[in-house]
């Protein structure tokens, strides 16, 4: 934002309007002083400009009311039909008074008498060439209004369809929210409630304590559009430390690759927590065996994978959940990355690996 911007919009087209007109007398100054020695005219660079500044004078005022009528109606540009009718009144009424003010300039210039008179009988005997070039100037001048003025509307248009989506982006990701802390609640107190079918009240309380630690970082990422990826992770441990009090030594942790997170690399909240979770649902859930979750990081350019494993048991069935782990992610990521992140799933060698692709990013 420049201090131009800042100014009031009848500044802005004012200094605009009177600048572009003082460009062309100089231009026009130029090209008659180039030739003043001919004509015997002892008049300096800055005098000749000053006599084209004068003799413009009043189709600089006539264009910069132009502007100033058509901000406050917009709706005369709305078709092509208005705008000629625009450009039909404007040469109609502003080309005989542009004409009557050029004609009060060539009087003074002639020593006459400036009187309206002089200047009507100036008017009448105009070469035609002369009405020609102003016929000239007032379309160059109503061109230039109109068409500054519906870029203007264009890119007031185009915001404002920016808001929109934007706005509309931002409830779509607060529906999504709305859908992943409930079903995060949901699961986390079904744990708890396990151990306290198990009649293990120390691990009960623990589980209760390190529940508060996780519903205030969801709280606070509900408030928030992106996070510092390290919180996320120790987020994710301490979830998993949660688990682990509920399923024991059955649940091994292996997390590689923790270097690649540098400082400051940031991401929405809660996104990897479903998935850890869809491993736990989709595994231990599922048998009474020990089984294992490996998350990995690694550096791929601007890009950073995040990979998040569990062994695949051909004869277990999942547990029944909401199922808006993997969904959910793939949303959050459209809504928050468009096209530039991605969520792929793959099953080989034994094992289910969800990988993440992220753009490397600090939007704060």
């Amino acid at each position: 934002m420049t201090l131009f911007t800042l100014l009031p919009h009848w500044l802005r087209a004012f200094l605009l309007n009177f600048s572009l007109w003082t460009m062309l007398c100089l231009v026009a100054g130029a090209t008659t002083w180039g030739e003043a020695d001919q004509h015997g005219d002892q008049r300096s660079f800055w005098q000749m400009c000053l006599g084209w500044w004068v003799g413009y004078l009043v189709m600089m005022v006539q264009s910069y009311s132009l502007c100033m009528v058509y901000r406050r109606h917009p709706a005369w540009l709305a078709t092509p039909r208005r705008i000629a009718a625009g450009y039909l009144a404007f040469i109609g009424s502003g080309w005989p008074i542009a004409m009557l003010g050029l004609a009060f300039r060539r009087v003074h210039k002639l020593d006459l008498d400036v009187s309206l008179a002089n200047a009507l009988h100036y008017w009448v005997t105009m070469n035609k060439f002369e009405w020609f070039v102003v016929f000239v100037m007032l379309t160059m001048a109503f061109g230039a209004v109109t068409a500054g003025l519906l870029w203007l509307q264009r890119q007031q248009q185009v915001a404002e369809l920016a808001q929109a989506r934007l706005a509309l982006e931002v409830q779509k990701l607060t529906a999504l929210r709305g859908q992943l802390e409930p079903h995060f609640l949901f699961n986390t107190l079904s744990a708890i409630g396990a151990l306290v079918r198990l009649d293990d009240r120390p691990l009960a309380l623990q589980g209760l304590a390190r529940l508060g630690n996780l519903l205030q970082y969801a709280l606070a990422g509900s408030e928030r559009n992106w996070i510092e990826l390290e919180d996320e992770l120790r987020f994710v441990q301490d979830y998993l430390d949660l688990q682990r009090l509920r399923f024991g030594d059955r649940l091994q942790v292996r997390i590689d690759g923790v270097q690649a997170l540098d400082k400051d690399i940031d991401c929405p909240p809660m996104l990897l927590q479903p998935l850890v979770e869809n491993a736990l649902r989709h595994d231990l859930e599922c048998h009474a065996d020990a089984s294992d979750i490996a998350i990995a990081f690694a550096r791929d350019g601007g890009m950073l994978q995040v990979s998040i494993s569990n062994p695949v048991r051909a004869n277990a069935a999942p547990s029944a959940g909401l199922g808006i782990g993997l969904r959910g992610t793939r949303a959050r990521l459209q809504l928050a990355y468009g096209g530039a992140a991605a969520l792929d799933t793959t099953t080989a060698l034994g094992r289910f690996t969800a990988t993440l692709r992220l753009p490397v990013r600090n939007v704060r």
